[in-house]
């Protein structure tokens, strides 16, 4: 768990530097760009997990333990359950490759369009997200897409998009 949240914190902190340099984002008022950062790094992509354990599969075993675990107030333990079994959970509906595409929208019409730069920043975090899941995946020699060369132009397009979306800020 360690690794996994300190390579995530590694891919953000480049990220964000490179967005703040490129963009010149120097003042103290940019705060909410890194705070919303921040939130779009660790909470949108457990948020996907929770749905899974509470609204779309909460009669499986490992989603009953974890409820059960939240009902008797042990919520360390069912924080530590809920990563132990995140592999068993391959239906998340978040990192589906439609999914992706919508958000892909969604990110260049808030990055281009919306001054709030909470916003700005969790969708571009959760987007840097997405592209650490496909890399994971692409790493373990998992097909996302057909084959393995229309994931690898579909993960090229996700970086680029990255990228190209960090210098509309």
């Amino acid at each position: 768990m360690r690794k996994e949240i300190i390579n995530h914190l590694l891919f953000w902190f480049g990220y964000f530097l490179f967005l703040t340099f490129v963009n010149s984002l120097y003042a103290f008022s940019y705060w909410p760009l890194y705070v919303g950062g921040i939130v779009g790094l660790f909470i949108m992509p457990n948020l996907d997990h929770l749905l899974y354990v509470f609204v779309f599969r909460p009669q499986e075993l490992t989603s009953q333990r974890i409820l059960s675990l939240i009902k008797n107030r042990q919520y360390r333990e069912s924080l530590s359950l809920m990563y132990d079994t995140r592999n068993e959970r391959t239906d998340l509906i978040f990192h589906t490759i439609l999914f992706q595409f919508i958000f892909t929208i969604l990110t260049f019409w808030v990055v281009s369009s919306s001054g709030n730069l909470f916003a700005r920043g969790l969708v571009l975090s959760y987007f840097l997200s997405l592209v650490l899941f496909n890399l994971k995946k692409i790493m373990n020699k998992e097909i996302i897409l057909e084959d393995i060369d229309k994931t690898r132009i579909y993960f090229a397009f996700q970086v680029l998009a990255l990228f190209i979306f960090g210098l509309l800020l």
